[in-house]
């Protein structure tokens, strides 16, 4: 009997079993057997090789999925708990947040709280949007200073680090790179626990950022939009320094980027404008400039004096910094080491330091975000740091862990009490009534250099009718009370407060730091909590 004659194929253009997604299914339906063979064991094999094929690739990605997943929920609980730990040692800012929060829960201007440069009109305000901001929080939740104090340490810490995850691109560099600043610089991070409204400015400089040093670059339209709203957020939260945004010139200048360079100078006016038009004219464009010539050319104030940001630097170290840059780009076969530091965000870092080096806050407000951002860019290209790089579970989660572990240890640790020395003020605890009762009568001054005093009092007592000699500029204060702090701030001898002891009334009171009583003719001292009230004597 003879053979059926089987069909010739070219066997060497059939697609591989393994490459078409759809060969299970054909191979299933369709016989291939040959007529009167026995054991056509080839169709089974292909078929079971693509159902192991299929067990084997499936799982994975599956696997994957929930490492992402798993990594970015890791992410974000470590970023929301570290303020939330801060603050539950009791924590609060020494400065600036206590007289925000008192100012927003009281209907009162500058000029009712503080002795005022004849020049400068009483209803002045640097902050009137984010003290806008914290009173409309007041009038709809009824919380009082001490509730606003922590709804600005966890706003400014949320915002910076959730608007980076986002802006980033790439959680897993950007969770990396916080780490990395958590023990190089935790003073980036550190200082959005003081709760300030400069978050804002910090926040859109990251973003900006993260944004001009895109691989992809994002539409003319979108970019446009995305840096106007930055900008406006950041300058009606913040407007008491806006020129300060000047410094991102010349980085976008050295990089050719004339492009980036005029649509920023296009939203900053229009951002500026907005801004004018909701917080006042005076109060945005005037009144931080004046106050900048005051403090520069009036007020005096010696350096040791000075508020730690407004002091030099330090030249902080740089070097490890570089070493870093310099070896990641080495690993990076996208660009040369000259590409990688010819960028904004290194170039804007470079520029922050060495302003630094005359006053910190350039390099804290500006030059550590920029460094943050430059981290994650390294990482990200550099090291193939990402959601998709992360190919191995066990290593990803070993990294990340550590990492989680740095971060949240490093930040919350209360290194030298940084997080509870401020348990140890009295003013802050103490019976409110019990303080008033030392405090100048309605109408009266207070008298002193202790700017710390104003904070805490002036938070405790937002509504006392009584105005502070110094309180949180002393620029802003009159011309011949700032010779009177100057002259105390250098050896801080009882004689230096005489001509405020020949001014003062009986409604008055003067606040003196010393160990033992000070003695002055016509004055009375009595001890408050841990300093000396002073009044003067009835002729």
């Amino acid at each position: 009997m003879g053979s059926i004659p089987t069909p010739v194929t070219r066997r060497s253009k059939a697609p591989c079993v393994s490459c078409v997604p759809s060969a299970v299914t054909v191979n299933s339906r369709v016989p291939t057997a040959v007529p009167g063979a026995s054991s056509p064991s080839s169709v089974p094999i292909a078929r079971d090789q693509h159902a192991s094929a299929g067990r084997a690739v499936v799982p994975p990605m599956k696997d994957e999925r929930l490492t992402r997943l798993v990594l970015l929920l890791v992410i974000l609980a470590v970023f929301l708990l570290v303020p939330l730990r801060i603050i539950a040692y009791g924590y609060t800012p020494p400065d600036d947040a206590l007289r925000h929060t008192a100012f927003s829960v009281v209907n009162r201007t500058w000029g009712d709280v503080m002795l005022l440069d004849p020049r400068l009109p009483a209803w002045m305000d640097l902050h009137p949007g984010w003290h806008g901001f914290l009173r409309a929080m007041h009038d709809v939740t009824g919380w009082d200073q001490g509730a606003l104090v922590t709804l600005s340490i966890l706003l400014a810490s949320w915002t910076f680090v959730f608007a980076g995850t986002i802006a980033s691109g790439n959680p897993p560099a950007w969770f990396l790179a916080c780490s990395a600043m958590a023990v190089l610089e935790p003073a980036l991070l550190l200082k959005l626990t003081l709760g300030r409204p400069l978050f804002a400015s910090m926040t859109a400089i990251m973003v900006l950022l993260f944004i001009w040093t895109r691989r992809q670059p994002l539409r003319p339209a979108v970019e446009a939009v995305v840096t106007g709203l930055v900008l406006t957020v950041s300058l009606l939260l913040h407007s008491s320094a806006w020129y300060l945004w000047l410094i991102t010139v010349p980085p976008l200048v050295a990089c050719r980027r004339w492009r980036t360079l005029a649509m920023l100078g296009a939203c900053f006016g229009t951002a500026l404008a907005v801004t004018t038009a909701v917080n006042g004219w005076y109060n945005v464009i005037v009144l931080p400039i004046e106050q900048l010539r005051l403090a520069l050319f009036q007020a005096g104030t010696l350096t040791p004096d000075l508020a730690t940001e407004l002091q030099p630097s330090g030249a902080p170290v740089f070097g490890i910094l570089c070493v870093t840059l310099v070896l990641l780009a080495r690993r990076s076969g996208v660009r040369s080491l000259t590409d990688q530091l010819m960028q904004v965000d290194f170039l804007l870092m470079v520029t922050a330091w060495l302003m630094g080096l005359h006053v910190a806050r350039f390099w804290v407000e500006w030059g550590l975000p920029a460094m943050a951002v430059c981290f994650t860019r390294q990482l990200g290209e550099g090291l193939g740091i990402s959601f998709e790089g992360l190919r191995r579970r066990a290593g990803a989660v070993l990294l990340f862990g550590a990492a989680a572990a740095t971060y949240y240890l490093s930040l919350t640790a209360d290194l030298g009490g940084r997080y509870t020395n401020v348990l140890k003020n009295p003013l802050l605890f103490a019976p409110r009534d019990e303080i008033a009762t030392d405090m100048p009568e309605p109408g009266g001054v207070l008298y002193s250099i202790d700017m710390g005093a104003f904070y805490s009092l002036f938070h405790r007592l937002p509504d006392a009718r009584f105005r502070y000699a110094t309180a949180y500029e002393p620029g802003l204060m009159p011309a011949d009370d700032q010779a009177v702090r100057r002259n105390i701030q250098i050896l801080n001898l009882t004689a230096d407060y005489k001509p405020w002891f020949d001014k003062m009334r009986p409604a008055d009171r003067v606040l003196l730091r010393g160990a033992v009583a000070p003695q002055w003719p016509g004055m009375s001292f009595t001890p408050f909590y841990g300093a000396w009230i002073g009044r003067k004597l009835a002729p």
